[in-house]
C-alpha cells in the first residue's frame, strides 16, 4: 500500500513508492504503445518513460543501476502499477467531487524544487542542465505533486470517519502501545582493541571532548547515536552498559563482537506506562491507515483495469 507520509520529503516518497515492492502484480510490459487501460483511459509506454525521467531527476544515482536490463524491467513494471493506481485514485476523487488545493500544489512544488537545487544538484545551473539532459520541464514536477495530493485528498476523506472509540478498542487489543521503554541519549567511540580503547579512555578522563575524540578515533563514524531504547536491536552487552550509566557519565571500555566501545549518555528516561491521551494521535493514525488500506484494496479489486501482456 502506498501512502504518502507527511514527514518524508518528496525524494524519499518517490523511493518508497517505487522500491517498496508492494505491488498488485502485472504481466510483462507490452511492446505496443498502450500498456494498460483504466476506466477506458490509456496508459502508454511513453507515460512510463516520462515518469522514469522523474525518478532519475530525484535520484541521479539510480540511472546507472536501473539501466541494467533486469532492474529496468522490474522498475518499469512497478511504475506501470503506480500509474494505474494513480488513475484509479483520480477516478475515485472525481467521482466523490473532491478538489485539489492548487495553492498546496504550488507550495509542494516550490519546496521540492528548492530541495532538488540545494540538496541534490547544488546549484540552479546544474538543476537546469539536468532537466535539459532528461528532456523534461518543471511542469512535470508540478504534475507529480498534483497526483500525490490526489492520494492525500482521498486518504483524508476516507480516514475521517475513524472514532476515538475505535482507537480505544485498538489500544485495549494492543496494550504494548501504552508501554514506553526506557531510553537514553547515547554517544560511543568504537576502537579496534583494548589497548587503543584504554588510551582513548584516558584522554577522556583528562577532559578531552567526547565528540571530537570520537570523530578522530572511532571506527564507527556515527559517534552520536541519539535516542536508543532498551528494546532496540543493539548488542545486549552494549545496552546493559549504556543503561547502567547516568547522564554525563562515561563507561569503561565495553567489549562486543564489533570491538571495544566507550559509551557516554547525556539523557536518561525510565520505562513507564503511557496514558491513552499520550498515544491517541498515533493510534488514530494507525486506524486511519488501516481504513484507507482496506478501502484502497477494495477500490483496486473493483476498478476497471486492463493490462496488456506480451504476445497476447
Amino acid at each position: 500500500m502506498r501512502i504518502k507520509v507527511k514527514s518524508l520529503t518528496v525524494y524519499f516518497f518517490i523511493l518508497a513508492l517505487l522500491l517498496s515492492g508492494v505491488l498488485f502484480g502485472c504481466g510483462n510490459i507490452a511492446e505496443k504503445s498502450v500498456v494498460a487501460k483504466v476506466y477506458g483511459e490509456d496508459i502508454e509506454k511513453k507515460d512510463i518513460e516520462e515518469f522514469l525521467k522523474l525518478v532519475y531527476l530525484y535520484s541521479p544515482g539510480s540511472q546507472e543501476a536501473y539501466s541494467q536490463e533486469e532492474h529496468a524491467v522490474l522498475l518499469k513494471e512497478e511504475m506501470l502499477w503506480f500509474l494505474i493506481e494513480n488513475k484509479v485514485i483520480e477516478h475515485e476523487v472525481n467521482k466523490l467531487g473532491l478538489k485539489v488545493d492548487e495553492e498546496k500544489v504550488d507550495q509542494d512544488f516550490l519546496q521540492a524544487r528548492e530541495e532538488l537545487v540545494k540538496d541534490i544538484y547544488d546549484s540552479e545551473e546544474n538543476f537546469q542542465a539536468r532537466l535539459k539532459e532528461l528532456g523534461i520541464n518543471e511542469e512535470a514536477i508540478k504534475n507529480f505533486h498534483r497526483k500525490a495530493l490526489l492520494t492525500e485528498l482521498l486518504y483524508g476523506h476516507v480516514s475521517n470517519d475513524v472514532t476515538e472509540e475505535e482507537a480505544r478498542a485498538f489500544v485495549a487489543d494492543n496494550p504494548l502501545f501504552l508501554e514506553k521503554p526506557a531510553r537514553v541519549y547515547a554517544f560511543h567511540i568504537l576502537l579496534e582493541n583494548e589497548e587503543k580503547a584504554l588510551a582513548v579512555f584516558k584522554l577522556l578522563q583528562e577532559g578531552a571532548d567526547f565528540l571530537e575524540v570520537g570523530q578522530e578515533h572511532s571506527l564507527d563514524k556515527f559517534v552520536e547515536l541519539g535516542h536508543i531504547s532498551s528494546q532496540d536491536s543493539f548488542d545486549a552487552t552494549f545496552l546493559e552498559a549504556a543503561f547502567n550509566l547516568e547522564p554525563g557519565e562515561i563507561s569503561q571500555p565495553v567489549e562486543t563482537v564489533f570491538g571495544f566501545h566507550i559509551i557516554k549518555i547525556t539523557e536518561k528516561e525510565e520505562a513507564r506506562e503511557l496514558t491513552f491521551d499520550e498515544v491517541r494521535e498515533e493510534v488514530m493514525e494507525v486506524k486511519r491507515r488501516e481504513y484507507f488500506e482496506q478501502y484502497f484494496q477494495k477500490l483496486m479489486e473493483e476498478a476497471d483495469i486492463e493490462t496488456f501482456e506480451k504476445n497476447k
